[in-house]
């Protein structure tokens, strides 16, 4: 494992093993707002897809993703987990029950933090398992509009 300084976070970081599983990942649910979310990675700004490719992690591939609804400005709010082979070695974690500027870093429209509680991680994901949540702000960009 190398170590890579992102963020607030110092993290022990198996590259090529969360390429791999990523690479390896073709199962994802197709409803609606999924796809969305898949082809809306597509047009994220280079400096969130930059993080996520300095951690081998494949944007467009999330391990669990829900859809909160439109917001104000038109985007849609979206959150979910993404996992790594990896384990923090510096930095504040978070949980679903403590999210705040402390534990997270925001980067344009996405939100994110670590986690050590891991849930939903595919059992082909190499341990250690570390968990990145994410809150992020999505525009629908697919021309198939929601039910409302």
């Amino acid at each position: 494992m190398n170590e890579i300084q992102l963020k607030n976070w110092s993290i022990a970081l198996d590259l090529a093993q969360t390429k791999t599983f990523y690479r390896k990942q073709t199962h994802w649910c197709s409803c609606l707002d999924c796809e969305n979310y898949r082809e809306a990675t597509k047009y994220i700004d280079s400096s969130i897809a930059k993080i996520f490719t300095a951690l081998g992690i494949d944007l467009s591939k999330p391990s669990h993703l829900s859809e909160f609804g439109e917001m104000e400005d038109g985007t849609h709010l979206y959150m979910g987990c993404y996992h790594l082979t990896g384990q923090l070695t510096a930095g504040p974690h978070c949980s679903d029950e403590d999210w705040h500027d402390g534990n997270t870093v925001k980067v344009q429209n996405f939100t994110f933090g670590f986690s050590t509680e891991v849930t939903f991680a595919h059992e082909d994901l190499s341990e250690p398992v570390l968990q990145l949540n994410f809150e992020a702000q999505v525009p629908w960009v697919l021309e198939e509009k929601p039910e409302e």
